[in-house]
Formats: structure tokens, C-alpha cells, sequence
């Protein structure tokens, strides 16, 4: 077996780096894009049809806010909370499903994720969403596996308590 140089051993070594590096920067920007596409994609009679109420026609507007919400809810609170809302215990992360906080009043769920919960894993959100995305995680959350409080919160109302 021939012994290759130093200097060759080094670019060797530094190609397959540069080889690693690329293919992680690669497989980074495919799963952003997939988040991108994931919060474009509306599709109205799809959207119609999965949070179909009994009692309640959403108007486009509001099927945009729990699809937008949905997004977010799984960019910023499944990790905590479950992409299912169940929870985490381990994390102190209670399930989200037929939570008082979440079908109460709209405007304690909205004062929590905006402040957060103190001595507790729940982190503050007033910096990091606006009041339009807290509206749409607000609006899905109040919706979303069983919870059926059947109302949508506005960005106005975000901005009130904000």
C-alpha cells in the first residue's frame, strides 16, 4: 500500500470536511424550504373539510388563521407541548387538550404566551411573535384536537393586552 504525502493527506482530509459541511448545509436548506412550502400551502376545501364544526361555517379568513396557526403552533410550542397537544410531563409542558387556560377566556391564553409562566418551562413570546402570529397560535390552540371553543382571535385583540 503506497503512503501519500502529508499534503496530500491533509487536502484528503479537508475535501471529505468540506464534502460533510455541504451536504449538512445541504439537507439544511431542504428542510427550510419544506417549512416554507408547509406554511404556504392553503388549500381552502382541504381546510373546510378538516375543521368542519357542527355549528360553525369559518369564513376563509379564519381557516387561514388556524392553517397559519398550525404552522407556528409546530414551529414554536410542539416541542414543549406535542404536535398532538399532549404534552410533555417530563418537561412540565401540560397536554393542551381540555385545558381550562385554553378554552376559558381567549385573553388568558393569549397573556400566556405572550409573558409566559413563571418558575416554569413557559417561556414569553411578546418578543419573538407578533400580534398577528400570537392570534393565529391563540386560534388554533382554542381549536385544535377536540378543543371546539369555535372562535377566532384577532390581531386587535392581541394588541390590546399586549
Amino acid at each position: 500500500m503506497m503512503k501519500l504525502g502529508i499534503q496530500t493527506e491533509m487536502y484528503m482530509i479537508n475535501k471529505m470536511k468540506i464534502t460533510h459541511i455541504a451536504g449538512i448545509l445541504a439537507s439544511a436548506c431542504l428542510l427550510v424550504s419544506c417549512g416554507q412550502q408547509e406554511a404556504e400551502i392553503f388549500d381552502l376545501e382541504l381546510s373546510k373539510q378538516q375543521w368542519n364544526r357542527p355549528g360553525k361555517q369559518w369564513t376563509e379568513a379564519e381557516l387561514r388563521l388556524l392553517a397559519t396557526g398550525e404552522t407556528l403552533y409546530r414551529r414554536n410550542c410542539s416541542v414543549c407541548h406535542a404536535r398532538d397537544g399532549q404534552g410533555d410531563i417530563q418537561l412540565g409542558a401540560p397536554a393542551l387538550y381540555n385545558s381550562p387556560i385554553v378554552t376559558g377566556p381567549g385573553s388568558s391564553l393569549i397573556q400566556l404566551i405572550l409573558e409566559g409562566k413563571k418558575g416554569t418551562a413557559m417561556p414569553a413570546f411578546a418578543g419573538a411573535l407578533s400580534d398577528q402570529q400570537v392570534a393565529e397560535i391563540t386560534t388554533y390552540v382554542r381549536n385544535a384536537w377536540g378543543n371546539d371553543v369555535l372562535d377566532s382571535v384577532m390581531r386587535e385583540e392581541v394588541k390590546q393586552l399586549r
